[in-house]
């Protein structure tokens, strides 16, 4: 394992951190006694550290020189106090930042020095339970090393890509499990308009969707190949993308995720 000798650094004890060191421990990719973090609410970082049994930094610049790897998990509106903090310390050599600040660019990050390695990270809402996606990118001073030790981190959320930076602000919305939800919603709600109780619909749609994937995880064809294998002309599928089509389905995804990306693109340019 390559971060097995490696001190991890939290800067920010809140929702973000816990996820992180709860999914770390749970797949015991680190220690908990591997792991330090820092946070201006004494009581929150104690209930924390005591919880996962963490070690508790006494701040910002104390967590960066104890940290390998450094998480900077504040609120975007917080980095450059942070930043303007840890310019009054001596980074030491080989240490990495890795940011899941929203929107802020990793050029931010320069201000900590020209050649710092800095890994971008955004990691999607179902990485809280293990199941998720993150996109990472690197800056050019990140080593091979680094990058293996970053990727085994983010295994411990589910899976990773790696993408240029400026595509960062598409997973944003890409990822989102929010229209998913909100697909899922309307099949229960359909179910019931025509005449099944709520708990049934809700039981059959589940497990479509469960045995969908899995339809789709074992063929490995496209999601177009699979639609084309249940439509049966003149059938009862058909008819249902024919509805579809009718209320461009297709198209409203699309655009809802173009203008997710456009909204995430504006939160990047005004921090």
């Amino acid at each position: 394992m390559a971060v097995a000798d490696k001190k991890i650094a939290c800067i920010g004890g809140g929702h973000i951190t816990e996820i992180l060191i709860s999914n770390l421990t749970r797949a015991q990719t680190v220690r908990p006694d591997q792991v330090i973090v820092s946070d201006p609410d004494k009581d929150r970082l104690h209930a924390l550290c005591t919880e996962y049994g963490l070690g508790m930094a006494k701040d910002n610049r104390d967590a960066v020189q104890q940290g390998d790897l450094v998480f900077i998990n504040v609120l975007p509106q917080v980095v450059d106090t942070v930043l303007e903090e840890l310019r009054q310390t001596t980074i030491p050599a080989n240490t990495v930042f890795i940011t899941l600040a929203a929107g802020i660019p990793i050029t931010t990050y320069q201000v900590l020095g020209d050649t710092l390695p800095v890994v971008r990270a955004l990691p999607n809402p179902p990485s809280q339970i293990g199941w998720g996606i993150a996109a990472l990118a690197f800056n050019p001073h990140v080593t091979e090393s680094h990058r293996e030790e970053v990727m085994e981190l983010f295994q411990s959320l589910g899976e990773y890509v790696v993408l240029q930076e400026h595509l960062i602000d598409v997973v944003t919305a890409l990822s989102s499990p929010v229209s998913v939800y909100l697909f899922f919603q309307a099949m229960i709600e359909a179910g019931v308009r025509c005449g099944i109780d709520r708990e049934t619909s809700t039981k059959i749609v589940y497990q479509t969707i469960v045995g969908s994937l899995e339809v789709w995880k074992r063929k490995g064809v496209s999601p177009a190949e699979l639609v084309a294998q249940a439509s049966t002309p003149g059938g009862i599928s058909v008819e249902c993308l024919f509805t579809l089509d009718q209320y461009a389905f297709q198209a409203a995804i699309k655009e809802a995720i173009a203008n997710g990306t456009r909204r995430a693109r504006e939160f990047s340019q005004s921090e």
